[in-house]
């Protein structure tokens, strides 16, 4: 099956409610723009069978990603505790997801959340329950490990980074919960050189490049 961008949807489906919203988000999302120094717009989408409210958020930085990094480096943007320094400690963006999965029962996630910044944006899709809360720190500190290499030798910056693609389209029926897939394999990247904006799929196992055959999760 060829790589295909995911399209949003955001009207009601089958057991999906939109235009709903959480006990303590506002607070959340006032968070979230102090540590990221950011404006951000959050939908709610809460699944009447799974009982459960999925927050899709969009995190809009008025600076490019290189900026960004060295700031995440500094310890200063993000929210994230550093762990070399701070073992055992949890940021603030930690505590303020906790903070409202407790007000709603634990019956809250993120399903998908994108970086904007000036020069790219960076979607990150949950692979499985509380993946992207509970990885998203070490996923910045990926992109920040292997910024020159997938910018092609700071020559080239991607519009649009997708963590992460799956290789083979078949296994998108399997249980995710048990761990077949990882956000530090596979990358999917659109650069604007490109004629034909093809996906370029980066391997962070080898650092290197190459167009193929690979899909994201809906």
């Amino acid at each position: 099956m060829p790589y295909q961008k995911r399209t949003n949807t955001n009207f009601p489906l089958d057991g999906i409610q939109t235009f709903v919203t959480a006990d303590g988000l506002h607070k959340f999302i006032k968070q979230l723009e102090k540590d990221f120094f950011a404006e951000v717009s959050v939908t709610c989408r809460y699944h009447t069978e799974k009982e459960r409210t999925d927050l899709v958020l969009d995190i809009y930085c008025n600076f490019g990603l290189t900026e960004s990094l060295h700031h995440f480096n500094s310890g200063n943007w993000g929210g994230f505790a550093c762990q070399e320094k701070e073992q055992g400690t949890t940021g603030s963006f930690d505590n303020a997801f906790g903070k409202l999965s407790a007000n709603n029962n634990e019956t809250i996630d993120i399903a998908e959340l994108s970086l904007h910044f000036k020069d790219t944006s960076l979607i990150i899709t949950r692979i499985k329950d509380y993946s992207v809360p509970e990885q998203l720190g070490a996923i910045v500190n990926k992109v920040s490990e292997h910024f020159v290499y997938f910018t092609k030798g700071l020559t080239a910056m991607p519009y649009e980074i997708f963590v992460p693609v799956f290789e083979d389209s078949t296994t998108k029926g399997l249980d995710l919960e048990n761990g077949q897939h990882s956000y530090f394999e596979h990358w999917g990247l659109y650069f604007e050189d490109d004629p034909q904006h093809d996906v370029m799929v980066y391997s962070l196992d080898t650092k290197e490049m190459r167009k193929e055959d690979f899909f994201l999760l809906d």
